[in-house]
């Protein structure tokens, strides 16, 4: 099975998948419609991709313009399928002079180190202020979100923390777990849902909380 890259640079280039369930990557049309109501905002953005699996969220950023993504991942199979994706892509190559605008990082998705600005690695010794990101793609695992909802909004907190000002986290996860009643809390909530996936779009608690500040609907 493949999956295509939605828009920008590789805009129908194919990736592989992760055999099995255990991974549920945002399907074409679904991840679409997400960069179309994120719009131009992930040019140039320092971007997450965390649950990382195939890599789909984060290499549309990229297709798309964004600087640079840190993939965080544990599963091997599921690392080995996102390196190549990067390879086939040649998102692993950098030309002289040039930063590195894929990493990959193998560890605890549901709290990322602290990432160097500098290297995009963890620090080694102890950490100093990392460069925040602007947009957290955030995809745990099914089973978890619906066996624990109430420690899977918590994390989402301590990720909000980290983000940039004005930054935006995606989360995907699936329909009927949550509301947005159960997201007000940590900002501004845009929920949107498609078939069975839910994704909601969250910005910290420092957003105006304000009709203005909801996305805009995706065309």
């Amino acid at each position: 099975m493949y999956l295509r890259v939605a828009g920008g640079e590789f805009r129908g280039r194919k990736l592989r998948t992760v055999p099995g369930v255990g991974t549920r990557p945002l399907l074409g049309k679904v991840r679409e419609a997400v960069f179309n109501i994120l719009g131009p905002e992930i040019q140039g953005a320092q971007v997450w991709d965390l649950f990382a699996g195939t890599g789909a969220s984060g290499i549309e950023a990229l297709s798309r313009g964004a600087a640079r993504v840190i993939f965080v991942e544990k599963a091997n199979s599921a690392l080995r399928v996102l390196r190549a994706n990067l390879d086939e892509l040649g998102l692993d190559l950098v030309a002289p002079g040039e930063k590195q605008r894929a990493i990959v990082l193998r560890g605890n998705a549901w709290e990322p180190q602290i990432i160097d600005p500098v290297t995009g690695e963890p620090f080694e010794g102890e950490p100093e202020p990392e460069m925040p990101p602007s947009f957290v793609f955030f995809d745990p695992p099914y089973a978890a979100v619906r066996e624990d909802p109430t420690s899977t909004v918590d994390r989402l907190g301590k990720l909000l923390d980290r983000l940039a000002p004005a930054g935006r986290l995606v989360f995907h996860f699936p329909e009927g777990v949550l509301d947005e009643d159960d997201l007000a809390h940590l900002g501004v909530v845009d929920m949107r849902v498609w078939g069975s996936s839910a994704v909601a779009f969250i910005e910290g608690v420092g957003a105006e909380q304000s009709d203005d500040a909801r996305l805009p609907e995706a065309e």
